[in-house]
């Protein structure tokens, strides 16, 4: 078991496995907040929030919403909203530590632009 927090411990996430890729996306959001998301579904993903609770936002199709620690601000998490019909669990892997995610692959997606991995 993998265990991630932001930077005060409010919000935990555990995970049971890597995956083999992370994702570095420069959409508008993304690279405003500098994430590296592991992706999951619902049921491969454990959150659990302290007393300081959750912020959230979505933004444009509004398909996913971010969500961040209301106490430190570190974006932690999203999820898929019911619109999306998935069940999608993006996991900022910055909340673990690094010895542990510095076996995992970094890809560099172009959401900014062609919506394509950038080394294919």
């Amino acid at each position: 078991m993998y265990t991630g927090e932001c930077h005060c411990g409010n919000v935990q996430l555990k995970i049971s496995h890597l995956t083999k890729t992370a994702t570095r996306c420069n959409c508008s959001v993304c690279r405003r907040y500098a994430a590296l998301w592991g992706y999951f579904t619902e049921s491969e993903v454990e959150i659990t929030v302290g007393k300081s609770g959750l912020e959230s936002y979505e933004h444009g199709d509004r398909y996913i919403s971010f969500h961040r620690c209301q106490n430190c601000g570190c974006m932690t998490h999203y999820t898929s909203t019911p619109k999306a019909q998935s069940d999608r669990v993006a996991v900022n892997y910055h909340m673990f530590p690094m010895a542990v995610i510095s076996s995992v692959h970094v890809r560099h997606f172009d959401g900014a632009d062609s919506w394509k991995f950038l080394d294919e």
